[in-house]
């Protein structure tokens, strides 16, 4: 009788085991611009840390992060990888519903991802030396409203200047280094690989990274509508996504990515890039991310003031109504703090 008993209980937990690894999985769509920023979505997926949480990533390639902003209204992405952009704060003054949860990648001392970079020629000579000698320079950024125009906009201000003393245009990161090669431009706020690929070149020199003049927050992961309304699965994907950044955090080593496991990122960041040679990889400064996915407030403001003040965005818009870091914060409180 006690046999039959046991054997009963054997067959219903292995008939619970079967059920579990059975139940289907919750999709989550994100966008992504296949950019070195995104990988830890990707680490997500690939490692098992969002079938852990019961979820599965369905990715959707966008050209650029601006393009994710309706769709994530929508409801047709329910995440993504952006910038906090004119264009963002802008969707959320039209009603659309977006938020911005957690850090994405950012330049930070030793970590500089992003940089100024000036023609190689004008450095050599001497013709440039300083952030003054911006002036009367033309000065590329990748698009108007992006918030590397704040990033600009910080620079020639430690440098003594305005706005009005440069030639601002507007080019995207593919683009820069041919228009570099062409003396089109004079210099560029570019970002890896894309910087590496110009030192390769002797086309240009990275005078200064952003975070001797701006600490900054150029990517963050972004919330439509559906999954800023579904606040347990908000937090299942982000605890997901801190997990592999954290991973990502470990294979970090003096300004590149040379840690333990870092082969395995890098052959990653060729597949998810389509990049062949992966010494680029292996070269270019990679960017921070926050294990904690804790966003810079201060930074957000500065340029969201400067938005304003060009006019780009209306007066009476705030942080709040685009900021949540609740999601973050309650998947921090579910893995405990975080160890290097």
């Amino acid at each position: 009788m006690l046999l039959a008993r046991g054997l009963i209980a054997i067959v219903a937990i292995g008939l619970l085991s079967v059920a579990a690894a059975g139940q289907e999985l919750k999709t989550v769509k994100i966008g992504v611009v296949n950019l070195s920023t995104d990988i830890a979505f990707y680490l997500a997926e690939k490692r098992g840390y969002l079938k852990v949480e019961g979820l599965k990533a369905d990715f959707a390639y966008f050209d650029s992060g601006a393009k994710m902003i309706l769709p994530l209204g929508t409801g047709d992405l329910d995440a993504g990888g952006g910038a906090a952009s004119a264009g963002l704060y802008n969707a959320v003054e039209r009603g659309i519903a977006l938020r911005v949860v957690a850090d994405k990648g950012m330049s930070v001392d030793g970590y500089d991802y992003k940089a100024l970079v000036v023609r190689k020629d004008l450095v050599d000579s001497g013709a440039f030396k300083s952030l003054t000698d911006l002036k009367g320079k033309k000065v590329a950024v990748v698009a108007k409203g992006a918030a590397d125009e704040s990033v600009l906009h910080q620079a020639l201000l430690k440098g003594g200047l305005t706005d009005s003393d440069i030639d601002r245009v507007f080019i995207p990161f593919s683009q820069q280094l041919v228009a570099l090669q062409n003396k089109g431009i004079d210099a560029a706020i570019a970002g890896e690989p894309d910087i590496t690929q110009m030192l390769r070149t002797n086309v240009a020199v990275r005078f200064a990274g952003l975070s001797k003049f701006y600490a900054h927050e150029p990517a963050v992961v972004l919330y439509g509508d559906k999954l800023s309304r579904d606040r347990a699965t908000g937090v299942k994907f982000l605890k997901a996504y801190l997990r592999a950044v954290r991973d990502y955090d470990r294979t970090l080593k003096d300004g590149k990515i040379a840690g333990a496991g870092a082969e395995e990122i890098i052959q990653m960041l060729g597949e998810m890039t389509s990049v062949k040679d992966l010494s680029i990889f292996r070269e270019a400064v990679p960017p921070y991310m926050d294990p904690n996915g804790a966003i810079s407030m201060t930074n957000l403001q500065t340029d969201l003031d400067y938005f304003k003040e060009l006019g780009l965005v209306k007066k009476d818009l705030t942080l709040a109504r685009v900021i949540d870091r609740s999601f973050a914060e309650a998947a921090v409180a579910e893995l405990g703090p975080y160890k290097k």
